[in-house]
């Protein structure tokens, strides 16, 4: 920035010298300890989204959110942050005082960590596709475990039922297509979604190490019945095992 040095006053001089001496030193001019920074709002999620982050509503002044020591920041949600000037604050691993949070509910909604019918249980997987197959999954899979979703005419709305199921609060999803690739550059334009394709049985250990992997898009056309609901089972498996 470029300071014409007759349009400063003495003032301004001196409370940008002030703020120098702050922040090279902690002290303020004065000699005293300058005031620790108050993080006002803390967001416990496991993944922290740009959707999450917005949901939160973050006043105009509020520059600082705290997070969780081992919370995963997507790319999008740092650029959204480094956009407007928001410091993304860990919390330590040993814990310490419990600050504000704002707007907790609705984030962790978007997360899938919201409580089903009073309990604490995650909710169930939820499965949607174009194949006129999908539906005989119901035979395959308990269905309070999963939620096998109506056949859907095409690809792209099949892909809008599994995004609409996760945001309302389903952990993980699967989509059942004909075209994956084009259904992953669907999903990847959304910041809930985190896919991955399994097109056959040796990309799945692979895919599920992914942290984290929320939406499995399965090729129609290289499974039958009895792979998707192993891909399935191994999916609730795998999510049971990081709640």
């Amino acid at each position: 920035m470029n300071l014409n040095a007759s349009n400063v006053s003495p003032a301004e001089v001196e409370r940008i010298v002030r703020q120098v001496l702050q922040n090279l030193t902690g002290f303020s001019a004065s000699g005293t300890p300058a005031p620790a920074a108050v993080v006002a709002i803390t967001l416990d999620a496991s993944v922290i989204s740009v959707d999450a982050l917005q949901r939160l509503k973050l006043p105009a002044s509020e520059k600082r959110i705290q997070i969780r020591s081992t919370s995963v920041v997507t790319p999008s949600a740092r650029d959204w942050c480094r956009e407007r000037g928001i410091e993304i604050v860990r919390a330590s691993s040993g814990g310490g005082e419990k600050l504000k949070a704002a707007s907790l509910e609705s984030a962790s909604a978007v997360l899938g960590s919201q409580s089903v019918e009073g309990n604490s249980k995650p909710r169930r997987l939820f499965i949607a596709g174009s194949s006129p197959w999908v539906t005989s999954l119901e035979k395959q899979l308990c269905p309070r475990q999963t939620q096998i979703d109506a056949v859907h005419a095409d690809d792209a709305s099949a892909m809008r039922a599994v995004a609409r199921a996760i945001r309302s609060g389903n952990p993980t999803a699967m989509a059942i297509v004909s075209a994956p690739h084009s259904a992953l550059w669907q999903a990847a334009r959304d910041d809930a979604l985190r896919p991955a394709i399994v097109s056959q049985w040796s990309d799945l250990p692979d895919v599920l190490r992914e942290v984290p992997t929320n939406l499995l898009i399965v090729p129609s056309k290289r499974w039958n019945i009895a792979g998707v609901a192993n891909i399935a089972r191994h999916f609730l498996d795998h999510t049971r095992s990081r709640s």
